[in-house]
């Protein structure tokens, strides 16, 4: 594909929290390219933490998650129309959905970079080429699969890629470390992290439990941090859990102190989630536990030390919310406490 010139970049990444820490290494490879250029990215509200204290982001644009019917309707026309007064030459739909490319089309940003699905593709003047087309393999992960948006138009990218970078803000890394006090925590932790997305990512409480106890005697104290409406995976973990193992939990943090605990730990043990990636966004070693999940496409993207534990069947990976091989999702049953514990070990270097 020709070369693609443009002075003012927007990066539409809406929707998911670990889909965001993903699309910090396109940060890095703009700016590697051309450190002067301004770079714009719009997203959503949840994950609007995430980005706010990135020293990479040069306007960061928040806006709200569309609603149905004539409301909703009546929201995008108003981003629409905030994106248009920013002069944006060259838009990039790092998410791919319709609600940015309409977004982009609206906006009037002359130059609409994207992956061409079928509901879309009309909406581009730039279509790319599959990301295992640009990055000639099988299997690309989600990471490459961003970046391939920059290098079909021509944008060098490092050799490697580059990792995950978050960055905390100050005030949220102070309010972190008053609340890791008043829990009682004063010396290193491991962060535990039990919740998922759905059940076949979900490893058992139980389990995490076992591995809580087991950071506990390995002298990291556990502290288990869970998101909003996970409040009863951090109870049932807590009920497996003897009071003698010290285990701290959080269940109301905002993401921005989230992210500050999660920055300030020495270990970090989770399932495949957004936490995992801002984890592996910080360097901090970790472990996290895959179920019907691609690790392939999903694993941490990160130079730290760090393990996937899983149970590969046949039928992995899949969509995941039903599991359509067994009454129950076996590919994260069957994951043993023993592996998990084999991992850290292996990250932890005995």
């Amino acid at each position: 594909m020709k070369p693609l010139s443009f002075d003012r970049p927007i990066l539409f990444r809406l929707r998911s929290i670990g889909d965001t820490v993903l699309m910090t290494p396109l940060l890095s490879a703009l700016k590697a390219w051309r450190p002067e250029l301004p770079v714009a990215v719009v997203t959503e509200p949840l994950s609007a933490p995430l980005l706010e204290p990135h020293p990479l982001v040069d306007e960061l644009i928040v806006i709200p998650r569309a609603r149905r019917g004539v409301a909703g309707l009546r929201q995008r026309l108003q981003s629409a129309r905030r994106l248009r007064a920013g002069g944006f030459d060259a838009a990039f739909n790092l998410h791919g959905g319709a609600t940015a490319a309409w977004l982009m089309r609206l906006a009037g940003i002359p130059q609409r970079i994207g992956y061409p699905l079928p509901n879309t593709r009309w909406l581009l003047t730039r279509r790319a080429p599959p990301p295992t087309e640009l990055w000639q393999k099988a299997v690309v992960h989600c990471v490459e699969q961003q970046l391939g948006l920059l290098k079909a138009v021509g944008v060098p990218i490092p050799s490697p890629p580059p990792r995950s970078k978050l960055y905390c803000d100050p005030k949220a890394r102070a309010a972190a470390a008053a609340r890791l006090r008043r829990a009682g925590v004063r010396g290193s932790y491991a962060v535990v992290h039990p919740a998922a997305a759905f059940a076949s990512k979900q490893w058992a409480a139980a389990h995490f439990a076992e591995i809580a106890a087991y950071l506990a005697r390995r002298g990291l104290q556990p502290v288990v941090v869970v998101g909003p409406g996970e409040a009863s995976v951090a109870a049932a973990v807590r009920q497996s859990l003897s009071n003698a193992q010290g285990a701290v939990f959080f269940t109301d943090l905002p993401l921005s102190e989230t992210m500050a605990v999660i920055a300030g730990s020495a270990f970090f043990v989770g399932n495949d989630s957004g936490l995992a990636h801002i984890a592996a966004a910080f360097g901090r070693p970790l472990v996290v536990i895959f179920g019907s999940s691609n690790d392939a496409v999903w694993a941490p993207w990160t130079s730290a030390p760090h393990r996937v534990a899983r149970h590969r069947l046949p039928c992995v990976p899949c969509a995941g919310p039903v599991c359509h091989a067994f009454p129950a999702p076996e590919c994260i049953r069957r994951v043993t406490v023993s592996e998990v514990a084999e991992a850290i070990e292996a990250v932890l270097g005995g």
